[in-house]
């Protein structure tokens, strides 16, 4: 006969881990406005996503999580960033001890499953490259064939790599890391004769190198790894608020509204851009953030378009090229939808 005793512990223990998650289902913004800032998780080893300098938090992710803090907030400076590692996602978020988790996240299906957590939408898409251990002249990757290929363990790009390898027969030996910092750590000490990542990600490591140990980022594409943001899989509230955010950065990429131009859309008759300005207030209200947190971001930080430049682009020490990074219809990959 199964101890009563054991039964009751069982029960209370349910109960405990129950009444836990309903608390924080209902949580929304009520965490993040009793901490007084918005706790957004990133990953250190990507350099150009975060990163501090002079006591300040510079890069993309940095800017998308003021962007939260300022339409929570109305206070683009109330942020704090924390480094998560890909595996302490699902624990970070629902324990609440971040609110987002932005990093260089792109989780598999079986991932975001076990550590219960939602994607929030696209943050950008990275194209996977190569780099090699030696400057070389190659002209095709069969040049590669046999290499060591060193790739983050059970990660988006380890899955393309294997792909890539299969379909054009490169006789690769992948050594799967445990983590970034692993894949960076084999190849400086010469264990990996490439390495395959997002180019955000391969273009730092080659930057850090010193002239005298060189490395050459190659051309090749593998991939495209998507890129998201991602909540607690049980704060719907906060989740859909986050997508609007984001969303509203994207969509006033498309309307041309930028940190230079914001005041000349005042007087617009679009419903949609009336709600994204807070010039209709109804529709932030209602997500439960402040209505004009955006004609007061912009100014300082921009839309998508002049994040990401300032960050990976033409305006940064990366140079990447951003065209995927464009919106439908100007040659890239990512979508918005009208605020309405």
């Amino acid at each position: 006969m199964v101890n009563k005793m054991s039964l009751k512990f069982v029960f209370f223990a349910l109960a405990a881990f129950l009444w836990t998650n309903a608390a924080l289902a209902d949580d929304g913004f009520s965490h993040i406005r009793k901490r007084q800032y918005v706790a957004c998780g990133i990953g250190t080893e990507y350099k150009p996503l975060a990163y501090r300098q002079d006591n300040v938090w510079h890069g993309f992710d940095a800017d998308i999580c003021r962007a939260v803090a300022a339409a929570v907030f109305g206070d683009a400076e109330r942020i704090k960033l924390i480094s998560v590692k890909e595996s302490a996602i699902g624990k970070a978020l629902n324990s609440g001890k971040i609110d987002v988790m932005l990093g260089h996240s792109s989780l598999t299906a079986a991932e975001e499953a076990s550590q219960y957590v939602i994607p929030v939408d696209i943050l950008y898409m990275d194209r996977q490259v190569f780099a090699s251990r030696q400057k070389t002249d190659a002209r095709s990757m069969r040049d590669f064939t046999g290499s060591n290929v060193c790739v983050v363990r059970d990660s988006a790009a380890a899955a393309f790599l294997e792909e890539y390898n299969q379909k054009y027969a490169l006789g690769f030996n992948i050594l799967q890391q445990a983590s970034p910092t692993k894949v960076k750590e084999a190849f400086y000490l010469n264990r990996c004769d490439l390495i395959s990542d997002g180019e955000i990600f391969i273009n730092g490591i080659v930057a850090d190198l010193k002239s005298n140990n060189p490395a050459a980022v190659l051309p090749e594409e593998v991939a495209y790894i998507p890129v998201k943001a991602y909540t607690a899989g049980n704060n719907a509230t906060l989740n859909i608020a986050l997508r609007w955010i984001i969303n509203a950065l994207k969509l006033a990429d498309n309307a041309d509204i930028t940190s230079q131009n914001v005041d000349i859309f005042n007087a617009t008759k679009s419903r949609s851009l009336q709600n994204l300005l807070g010039i209709r207030e109804e529709a932030w209200v209602k997500l439960g953030l402040e209505p004009e947190w955006l004609r007061k971001y912009l100014p300082i930080y921009g839309n998508y378009h002049q994040i990401l430049e300032r960050n990976f682009g033409t305006d940064s020490s990366l140079h990447l090229d951003t065209t995927p990074n464009n919106l439908i219809g100007r040659g890239g990959f990512l979508s918005f939808q009208p605020f309405i």
